[in-house]
C-alpha cells in the first residue's frame, strides 16, 4: 500500500477540487472504478452506482486493489477493497446522520428484489411500477426482504449489492417520467454509530448469482446452518422431509358434528338441572333456542349454538389466577381439563364420545388425515388451548408420525384488561412494561394492531424460556411456531434500561430462537425465515407466498368486493383462511405471475430452511393461480400449507392428498441438496427450471402450448438416481 507522503497529501487536496475523480481498483477479473467524491462506481463499463452529491475529500490513500479517503465535513471515513468479482464497501461514520449512499444509475431495465421468494422486475412494466412506488415506496431491508440484497441486470451481468450489515437501511422507489429511481440510505444512530456500513457489490453472470454469493458469505462466515446440522441436534425434524403443513382451527372444546342430540341437549340446558349451563348463555342465543320448540336446529344455526355451548362450559370454570401469576399456564391447562370433565359428567348423553370432539385438532380430524395415506405431517394450532382441550388428539397424530405445534409469540404485550382472548400477549404486567420498546421521543412503540406495546426480545428472553418449556411439557406437543420471531422485524429501543440497537435485536432474537432449539431440541419454525433470523430454525411460513395487500381497502375491508379476503371468524373455521378470494389484476402480475419470479431464497436456504406460504393465503385461498402456485412450489421445491376445519375435511382432503403425493416424493430426494440454477427453456418465460446440486432438474411449464414434450400446466422431474417423474396439475 502506497503510504502518505507530500505529494500524496497534495493530490488528496487536489482532489477534493475534481471530485469527477475515479480510482481504479482491481484484483481478478473485474475493474472497478469508484469516485471518492461522490461514490459513482463503475464495474467494467458499466456504472453501477449513480453520483450522490459531491462531497469534499481527504487522506486519499490507494493501491492496486484498496482505497480509503475521509469525508471531514461529515466525519466520515469509507474504504473500498477489490478481491477477484466483488468490490467491498465500508463506511464508519463518527457521529449520527443519514446517508444516501446509492442510487441506481439509468441502463438497467431488469431489477432482482427478494420480496417473498424472489422478483425479477422489468422496469418498463407499469403495474410493477406502481407497485413498487405505492406500496413499496420504502422498503426496510432486514424485514421487507427475505434477503439483504438486490441486483440490477445490464447487458449479460448481474450487479447485486449485498448488505452486510443489514440493519438500519432503507430502499425508497419514486418515479419520474415513468422511470423508476431506486435509492439506498444507512442510518448511524446513536444505538449503532460504532459499526460501519459493510457492502458487497457482487458482478456475475448468471440470474442468482447474487444470492448464491451472498450464501457463500454466510458460510464462510460461519453463519449458515445446514437442515442436517439442524436434524442433528433436534431429531424430530426428519419428520419435515416430505411433510405438508396444515393449520388445524377451532380451540373450542365441541365441534357442531360432536353434538348427536340437539334436541335433547336444548331440552336439558333449559331444565333445572342444567340451569347452571344456561344461565352462562347469552339472551340472544337462549331466545334463539327457545324459538326452536323441541326442534333440532337447522345446519346453518349449529355452528353459532355450538359456540354459545362452549362459551358457556368455559364460564363454569374461572380462572383463579392471571398472567402475573407464574402458574398461569398450568392453570390454562388445569381450566381445559376442567371443562371437559364437566362437558363429559354433565352433556356426556347428548354428545358423540369424547375421545372424538374437536374441530380441528381431533381424533376424527386426525384420523382421517392418516387414512387418506398422509404419512408425515406438520400440524399446527392457532394458540394451546387447542392442545389442552384435546390431548388424546395430540398423542394420536404423534403417534401417526406428525408434529404438532402450537402458535406461540412474544412480539406483543398487552396491559390488563384489553383483549384477554389474544392468549399469546398475555404475559406478566411487569414484563409488557418493563420490556416495552421506547421510541426516541420516549414514547412506547404500539403493537401489534395498534394494541399493547412491542417487547424487547432481550428484555423478555428469561420469560419466554420459561414458557416455552412449560407449554411444550404441558401440551405434550413436538414441535413449535414462533410468530415475528423469524422476519427480521427489529427496532432501535431507547429504553434507558435496556438500550438496543437494531442489530442487537435481532441477535436477541436469534438467542430466543436458539435456545428452544439448542435446549429443546425439537423442530423450530417462525414467520417469513428472513436471513438475518432464519439460523435456528427449521421451517418457514411466509416467504413462498408472503402476506401482500395489506393496506388494500378491497382485500381487508371492503365485504362485498370480490377480493375481500374474509373476516377472523368464526372460531373454528374463520372466512379469512377458508373462503376463496380473487386476485387484483396488480397481485396477479407482482404476487403469482410466473414470468417475474425467482428462486433467490431458495438459492440461499434450500437446504437449510423449509419454506413455504403465509398461514393466511393456503394453497387454495386464490381463485384463478390454484394451479400456478402449486407448480411453483414443485418447482421450487418448497411446501404445500392448508388451512383445515372438521367440517371442510370432505372438500379439502383431496386437493391435501394430491398435493402431499406430488411434494413428498421430490423433497425426500432432494431436501439436503442446494439449489444451485436456475433458467427460462423459452423466450416467454412461461417453462422454467430449477437444478439442485446433486444435479437434479425440475421443468415446468406455466403456458397453454406443449413444450419439449411437456404438457401444458406440468412438471417433469429429472432426479440424480435416475427416476423421471411427470405430473400434470389438473
Amino acid at each position: 500500500m502506497i503510504k502518505k507522503q507530500p505529494y500524496l497529501m497534495f493530490l488528496s487536496i487536489f482532489f477534493c477540487i475534481l471530485p469527477a475523480y475515479a480510482v481504479p481498483l482491481q484484483n481478478g477479473a473485474v475493474r472497478f472504478e469508484i469516485e471518492p467524491a461522490t461514490l459513482q462506481i463503475k464495474a467494467g463499463t458499466a456504472i453501477v452506482n449513480a453520483p450522490q452529491k459531491a462531497q469534499n475529500f481527504t487522506d486519499l490513500i490507494y493501491s492496486a486493489a484498496k482505497a480509503s479517503w475521509s469525508w471531514p465535513e461529515w466525519n466520515i471515513q469509507i474504504t473500498a477493497k477489490a478481491e477477484g468479482n466483488d468490490l467491498r464497501l465500508t463506511i464508519i461514520s463518527q457521529r449520527p446522520q443519514h446517508l444516501n449512499w446509492f442510487s441506481m444509475p439509468s441502463g438497467f431495465d431488469v431489477l432482482q428484489l427478494p420480496i417473498g421468494e424472489g422478483s425479477r422486475i422489468p422496469l418498463n412494466n407499469p403495474l410493477w411500477r406502481s407497485y413498487l412506488t405505492s406500496e413499496l415506496s420504502e422498503i426496510d431491508t432486514n424485514a421487507d426482504l427475505k434477503l439483504p440484497l438486490w441486483g440490477g441486470e445490464q447487458n449479460g451481468n448481474l450487479y447485486s449489492w449485498i448488505l452486510l450489515s443489514p440493519f438500519n437501511n432503507q430502499l425508497t422507489f419514486t418515479e419520474t417520467d415513468q422511470h423508476l429511481i431506486l435509492q439506498a440510505s444507512h442510518e448511524f444512530n446513536q444505538l449503532n454509530q460504532g459499526q460501519p456500513l459493510d457492502v458487497l457489490l457482487h458482478v456475475g453472470t448468471t440470474e442468482l448469482s447474487g444470492a448464491i454469493r451472498y450464501r457463500e458469505y454466510l458460510q464462510r462466515t460461519g453463519k449458515f446452518t445446514s437442515l442436517k446440522e439442524k436434524i442433528a441436534l433436534a431429531p424430530e425434524g426428519k419428520k419435515l422431509i416430505g411433510a405438508t403443513h396444515i393449520y388445524l382451527w377451532g380451540n373450542m372444546l365441541l365441534a357442531q358434528e360432536d353434538i348427536k342430540n340437539w334436541s335433547g341437549l336444548i331440552g336439558y340446558l333449559q331444565s333445572p338441572a342444567g340451569a347452571n349451563i344456561w344461565r352462562n348463555i347469552t339472551l340472544a342465543d337462549k331466545k334463539n333456542m327457545q324459538q326452536l320448540q323441541g326442534r333440532a336446529p337447522e345446519s346453518w344455526q349449529k355452528q353459532a349454538l355450538t359456540a354459545a355451548i362452549n362459551r358457556a362450559l368455559v364460564a363454569l370454570v374461572p380462572m383463579d389466577c392471571s398472567p402475573d401469576d407464574p402458574s398461569f399456564m398450568r392453570a390454562q391447562q388445569q381450566q381445559a381439563a376442567k371443562v371437559r370433565q364437566i362437558a363429559q359428567q354433565r352433556l356426556g348423553t347428548f354428545l358423540l364420545p369424547s375421545e372424538e370432539w374437536g374441530s380441528g385438532l381431533s381424533e376424527t380430524v386426525i384420523n382421517a388425515l392418516s387414512q387418506a395415506g398422509l404419512r408425515r405431517l406438520w400440524l399446527g394450532t392457532d394458540n394451546w388451548m387447542a392442545p389442552f382441550l384435546h390431548p388424546h388428539a395430540v398423542k394420536l397424530a404423534e403417534k401417526y408420525g406428525y408434529l404438532v405445534a402450537s402458535y406461540d409469540s412474544y412480539d406483543t404485550g398487552l396491559p390488563p384488561g384489553i383483549n384477554d382472548s389474544w392468549l399469546t400477549a398475555q404475559l406478566p404486567n411487569q414484563v409488557t412494561q418493563k420490556c416495552a420498546i421506547v421510541r426516541a421521543d420516549g414514547t412506547k412503540t404500539p403493537g401489534f394492531g395498534g394494541q399493547g406495546y412491542y417487547l424487547n426480545p432481550g428484555c423478555t428472553l428469561p420469560f419466554s424460556r420459561k414458557r416455552m418449556a412449560e407449554l411444550i411439557q404441558l401440551a405434550g406437543l413436538n414441535s413449535l411456531f414462533l410468530d415475528v420471531d423469524g422476519t427480521g422485524m427489529v427496532f432501535d429501543d431507547y429504553q434507558p434500561e435496556h438500550p438496543t440497537s437494531s442489530a442487537q435485536m435481532a441477535t436477541d432474537r436469534n438467542a430466543r430462537m436458539a435456545w428452544f432449539s439448542n435446549t429443546i431440541k425439537l423442530p423450530l419454525g417462525s414467520e417469513d425465515g428472513n436471513a438475518v433470523t432464519a439460523r435456528h430454525i427449521m421451517f418457514a411460513h411466509g416467504t413462498e407466498t408472503w402476506g401482500f395487500g395489506w393496506r388494500d381497502q378491497d382485500m381487508r375491508h371492503n365485504m362485498k368486493s370480490p377480493y375481500y379476503l374474509g373476516a377472523w371468524w368464526p372460531n373454528e373455521q374463520p372466512v379469512v383462511f377458508f373462503s376463496p378470494a380473487e386476485v387484483k389484476p396488480l397481485y396477479h402480475t407482482v404476487v403469482f405471475d410466473p414470468r417475474y419470479r425467482l428462486p433467490l431464497y431458495q438459492a440461499v436456504f434450500h437446504d437449510s430452511v423449509i419454506a413455504t406460504h403465509h398461514w393466511t393465503f393456503d394453497n387454495l385461498k386464490f381463485k384463478g393461480v390454484i394451479s400456478t402456485r402449486a407448480l411453483l412450489s414443485l418447482l421450487y421445491n418448497t411446501p404445500p400449507l392448508f388451512n383445515l376445519s372438521r367440517s371442510t375435511l370432505k372438500e379439502r382432503l383431496p386437493e391435501i392428498v394430491k398435493a402431499d403425493t406430488r411434494f413428498r416424493v421430490l423433497h425426500q430426494a432432494l431436501w439436503d441438496k442446494a439449489l444451485t440454477g436456475f433458467k427460462w427453456l423459452d423466450q416467454d418465460g412461461w417453462v422454467q427450471q430449477t437444478t439442485f446440486s446433486d444435479g437434479a432438474q425440475i421443468t415446468v411449464n406455466f403456458g397453454n402450448q406443449t413444450f419439449d414434450g411437456i404438457a401444458t400446466q406440468s412438471l417433469k422431474a429429472t432426479l440424480a438416481d435416475g427416476r423421471i417423474l411427470v405430473f400434470r396439475q389438473e
